[in-house]
Formats: C-alpha cells, sequence, structure tokens
C-alpha cells in the first residue's frame, strides 16, 4: 500500500519558531499592518462632571478616613485604558477629598505632583518643610522625591485635582516611594524658601493672563494661553481664556492635556463626539486628538499636558488648520 505524502514544512514558519525558542523575534513580523506614521495612544477624549464626581467623593468621605485611605481619591479613569488609573499616555488624574481636621500623611515619591485647588479654603500642604494654603484656582506643586502632607484646618471640605506623571514613571521603571516616620512632617522653614516656589497663585496667573489678552490678540485655536512657570522636567502647566463667542480654530498637538475648567462653559469638539464642560469639570484630550474649543459666553481653563517633557526631547509636534481647511 502507497505511503502518503508527506506536507513539507513551511521553511518560514519553522525559522520563526526556531528564533523564538531563542527569544529572538522577526522585526518585519512584529511591524506588519501597524500604522507606524502618527502616535497611536488609546486614551480617548473624555470628560467627568464635578456635579457628578461630588457626591461620590463625599461617599468615599463616609466610608474611609483620609489617614486611612492615605490618600483619598477617585480616580479620572481614561475609558481607552480598560481601567488603568491614567488620564494620558504619559499623566495621571484624580480628584482628592480632605475633610475639616483630616490629615493626609506624609510621604514622598519619584513622580512630580500638581495639585489645582477647586474647593475650600481651609487646607494646607507642607513641602520639605515649608507649609502654603490651597485656595481655589492655586496650582501647588510637589516637585519629585520631596516629602508632602496635606491637613484640613477650615470648616468645610477641601477638594483639589491631583495631576502626576506616573504612567511615564512607570514607563521607565523608576517608581520609588517612602513614607516619612511622622503622620506630619516638623515645618522647618518659610513658604518662600521653596525655589522654585511650590505655590502658583490663582491671582498671579489671573494677572498675567489678564495682561496677555490686553497686549495680543487670541490665538485662533487657543484663545489667550499663558503659560505657568514648568513645575518640573515632565509637565507643562497653562491658563487659558476663551473669548465671549469663540469659535476655535481645530488643532492637534503631539502632547495630551487634562484641562480643569475654572470658570464659564463651553465645548470641545473632537472626532469621537463632543465634549461639553462647566465650571469646575475635567477632561482629557489626548495627544494628536484633532480638537476644537468652542465658549459662546467665554471661559477659562487651567491644563496640564507632558509638553515639557516632548519640548526637552525634540519631539513635541503641532498641526493647525486655521484657514478653514479639511
Amino acid at each position: 500500500m502507497p505511503r502518503p505524502m508527506q506536507r513539507s514544512e513551511d521553511p518560514e514558519a519553522a525559522f520563526h519558531a526556531r528564533i523564538g525558542a531563542e527569544n529572538l523575534g522577526a522585526l518585519w513580523v512584529g511591524r506588519r499592518g501597524l500604522d507606524l506614521t502618527r502616535p497611536g495612544t488609546p486614551a480617548r477624549p473624555a470628560v467627568w462632571r464635578f456635579d457628578d464626581v461630588r457626591p461620590r467623593l463625599m461617599e468615599a468621605g463616609a466610608l474611609v478616613s483620609a489617614e486611612n485611605a492615605f490618600r483619598r481619591v477617585l480616580v479620572l479613569q481614561n475609558p481607552g485604558f480598560g481601567g488603568a488609573m491614567r488620564a494620558t499616555q504619559t499623566l495621571y488624574a484624580g480628584i482628592q477629598l480632605v475633610l475639616p481636621g483630616e490629615i493626609a500623611p506624609c510621604h514622598r515619591h519619584s513622580q512630580t505632583a500638581i495639585r489645582f485647588v477647586i474647593e475650600g479654603s481651609g487646607a494646607l500642604t507642607t513641602v520639605d518643610g515649608a507649609a502654603t494654603a490651597m485656595r481655589p484656582g492655586d496650582m501647588v506643586v510637589t516637585p519629585q522625591w520631596t516629602w508632602h502632607d496635606h491637613r484640613n484646618e477650615g470648616g468645610e471640605p477641601a477638594i483639589w485635582l491631583d495631576i502626576l506623571d506616573t504612567p511615564l514613571i512607570d514607563a521607565l521603571d523608576t517608581v520609588f516611594r517612602e513614607t516619612h516616620r511622622e503622620t506630619l512632617q516638623p515645618l522647618t522653614r518659610a513658604e518662600g524658601d521653596m525655589r522654585p516656589a511650590f505655590n502658583r497663585r490663582a491671582a498671579s496667573a489671573r494677572d498675567a493672563l489678564d495682561r496677555l489678552a490686553r497686549e495680543t490678540r487670541p490665538d485662533p485655536c487657543l484663545g489667550w494661553r499663558h503659560r505657568c512657570d514648568d513645575p518640573g522636567p515632565t509637565m507643562a502647566a497653562f491658563l487659558q481664556r476663551l473669548p465671549r463667542g469663540f469659535d476655535g480654530a481645530p488643532r492637534r498637538a503631539s502632547d495630551g492635556a487634562v484641562y480643569c475648567v475654572v470658570e464659564g462653559a463651553g465645548a470641545t469638539e473632537t472626532g469621537d463626539g463632543t465634549l461639553e464642560w462647566a465650571a469646575r469639570d475635567v477632561f482629557v484630550v489626548p495627544g494628536w486628538c484633532r480638537h476644537r474649543h468652542l465658549a459662546d459666553n467665554g471661559a477659562v481653563l487651567f491644563s496640564v499636558s507632558d509638553l515639557a517633557l516632548q519640548e526637552r526631547l525634540g519631539l513635541w509636534r503641532e498641526q493647525r488648520w486655521e484657514g478653514g481647511e479639511s
């Protein structure tokens, strides 16, 4: 009886099987089908409405103390990351609550943190022995590896937006954290001794923005945008005014941004739909996402992105559609 014919083994498949066993892989296979001409973050445009988040924060306040939670924060999870604690490709964002009389214990870590105060005027943050009052509209910075704690000496809840470069530091595998031996660190210096200053007061930033609006015409895509002193090597922070009747031209840039609405209301149109926002809401525009801002009655926005790092590395790009072209 004749023997059945043997099917010859696919030489390419055999090659890949052999090199795989040797911890090797073929670049031409791994890159097949991928679009390498543009960024490919899974992050999506998203908005979190403060009037929806605040009741959940207060529920959390009744469930766990700030000290037991270490940080009582509701994380703003971008829907494109499947529940991961990130708002953009490189930024984490969350909303923190410290109730009257509470303490968020002292620690330090390798991430840089920015706090933008949304509500309450009785809280203080201490950074490396210097304390600063936290008032709505202030931007308080805790540079990487600085001791910091928070306490609320007022009579009302203190709520602020936390933005950290955690996903970036995670990607570099350089996350370090240490807990202070004391819940509150001792005060050893005056606020002005911290260099650079770690509290950018709301009034100072607004003055700079007002001066910009008096002296220049609004940018067709951005309105008036004041760049605050960079809070560190990885992030940039901005205060931005959209004038009344603003109908912004589309743009996109490689830095993904987290926005907090300081005042006013409006919308941001993206390819995935329209984000409608009002005062104290938080929204995200991912990197290289075409978008435009609209504000019938004007608005003021605070934002943080990874622009500072991209500039240092020579990677930042921007594209604009100011002439109505598609």
